[in-house]
Formats: C-alpha cells, sequence, structure tokens
C-alpha cells in the first residue's frame, strides 16, 4: 500500500491507569468518520515511552481490529537498543503493521553519525515491514543529518521519514532528492500546507487527533490544487499551534474529551492540564474550528 495522507499519531487512552484496547478501537472509529487516511500507533502522541510491553501487544491488536484494510496502519517501534527495536518490529508484522516509525536512539547516540546509519541500516536489512525515519528533535534533542537520511532513503527497505524539525530546507532536499518512493511526512502541523504543496507524500501530526477535518481539507485543497483554500486552513492550524502547543499531548487528550473522544489521562510523570489550561485548550480549539467554517 502506497504511504500517503493525513495519519494522526493517535493519544494511547490509558483508562484507570492502564491501556484500554475498548477506547482505542472507539476512538479509531470516530476518526475514520473525518476522512483519514490511515493511523499511526505509539508515536511521541501515544507516549510510548510509557508503554509497558504487555499493553503494546493489546493495543496493537485492538487497532489492527478497528483499522479497514483500506486504512494504512503504522506504528512506532523505536527504542534505544537495535535488538529491543527489532523485537518490536516483529511484534509489529506479526499484528498486520504495514510500515513501522523508527525514532532515532539517542541515550549513547546523540550526535554520533556512524552509529546512527548502523542502527537503521541493521535494522531494514533484519525487520520484515519497511521502516520510516523519525527525526523528532523536539524530544531527542537531536536532529538526523539531511545527508544521511539521504543516503538511508536509498535502502529498498527504508520506506520514507517522519521529519518533525522545524522543517524548511530540509523539506526540500528530501522531497526533492530523495528517490521517487522516499515518503516524506511533516511531523510539524505548521507545515502541512507547504510540505504538500512541495511534494511530501502526507503528514503524521499530533494535531490530526484533534482536528482531523483540517488536516485532511488541507490534503485534499493541495490534490485538487486550491492553494488558497490549503493556505488559509494552514493559518487556523497554525495558531491553534502557537497558542496550545507548548501545552503538549496533556492539551490533545483535554480537547478531545471535550469532543466526546475516550482519551484518558496523560500517564504519570505526564501531567493533565489545570483547570484553567483546559479551558484555553477548548477555547483555542474551537477558535481554529470556526475560523475555517
Amino acid at each position: 500500500m502506497k504511504l500517503h495522507g493525513i495519519l494522526p499519531a493517535c493519544v494511547t487512552p490509558f483508562i484507570d491507569g492502564r491501556a484500554d484496547a475498548a477506547a482505542m478501537q472507539e476512538n479509531i472509529a470516530r476518526w475514520l468518520e473525518t476522512g483519514v487516511h490511515g493511523f499511526v500507533i505509539f508515536g511521541s502522541t501515544g507516549e510510548f515511552p510509557y508503554l509497558e510491553d504487555e499493553e503494546r501487544g493489546t493495543i496493537l491488536a485492538a487497532a489492527r481490529a478497528a483499522i479497514p484494510e483500506d486504512k494504512i496502519m503504522l506504528a512506532g517501534c523505536g527504542a534505544e537498543s537495535t535488538e529491543r527495536t527489532l523485537r518490536y518490529l516483529r511484534e509489529a508484522a506479526a499484528h498486520g503493521v504495514q510500515a513501522a516509525l523508527v525514532v532515532t536512539p539517542v541515550y549513547y547516540t546523540r550526535g554520533n553519525t556512524e552509529a546512527q546509519r548502523r542502527y537503521y541500516l541493521d535494522l531494514a536489512e533484519a525487520s520484515p515491514i519497511p521502516i520510516l525515519i523519525y527525526n523528532v528533535p523536539a524530544f531527542t534533542a537531536y536532529e538526523l543529518p539531511v545527508e544521511l537520511v539521504l543516503e538511508l532513503a536509498q535502502h529498498p527497505n527504508i520506506a520514507g521519514i517522519k521529519d518533525s524539525s522545524n522543517y524548511g530546507r530540509r523539506a526540500v532536499i528530501e522531497v526533492a532528492e530523495g528517490p521517487e518512493d522516499f515518503a516524506v511526512f511533516s511531523g510539524n502541523p505548521n507545515y502541512v500546507f507547504p510540505a504538500l504543496a512541495m511534494g511530501a507524500a502526507g503528514s503524521i501530526t499530533a494535531f490530526a487527533n484533534i482536528i482531523p477535518e483540517l488536516m485532511v481539507a488541507i490534503y485534499r485543497a493541495v490534490q485538487a490544487g486550491d492553494m488558497a483554500t490549503a493556505a488559509r486552513v494552514q493559518v487556523a492550524v497554525s495558531r491553534l499551534h502557537w497558542e496550545i502547543g507548548p501545552l503538549g499531548s496533556p492539551a490533545l487528550k483535554a480537547i478531545l474529551e471535550h469532543r466526546g473522544f475516550r482519551p484518558g489521562r496523560p500517564r504519570r510523570p505526564l501531567l493533565p492540564l489545570s483547570p484553567d489550561e483546559r479551558a484555553r485548550a477548548v477555547a483555542a480549539w474551537e477558535r481554529a474550528m470556526q475560523a475555517v467554517g
């Protein structure tokens, strides 16, 4: 299946302190109504570092059962060691995941280009499913060199990248100089329209949890050549990001709950929003939705 479109990096619903499979399925059913092209399970927004290994299998099985075969299903499988990442990759493949998002390992290898190269190449050689590089310097404090990305893109089992950097120059290079079948996904909600306009495959973002309608509207407008509409919706998305971005995934869960989803609470030590923060986040979301009609 071609990797493309708007893919929410799904929140993991922690209900009464545990990852809840039924809530995950209910949320997926709601997101499907908005026209998204697929789903990413265990991205950063899914609080993947806080998951127990047994929870991963339970949530993967539930998500696979809820996601139609004609929709894309990706899973975050990155870990600090090559062996653990391979275990997650094999587990994801066994659950019918089509490709895996693999974040850069940084605890011992931040800035070590050769270690990063070998990590991704070792995985690409052994993984039963294609992998996508995940560059997210806001969380890793490390930006994978774009020259290395282009080198890794030549491997037939490295299918693309989710680039959550402050994009600009990287997007131009990754789209223009990468192989034709190398799927570039914007991970920064401020660059959905520019990335798509330059030829990116799509967008994988946290904000597609709470405003999937707006993200899909941008994608469809670009596909139709309606750049004015795409730009107008992007402005609303960016304003929302400026207002609630610093509040992180707890804000997304607060807004999802307001929308009638079942997101649960953040897992400790991540804290839920205060009542004032929650009110501000919901008000900002309402303004974004109203701005585009």
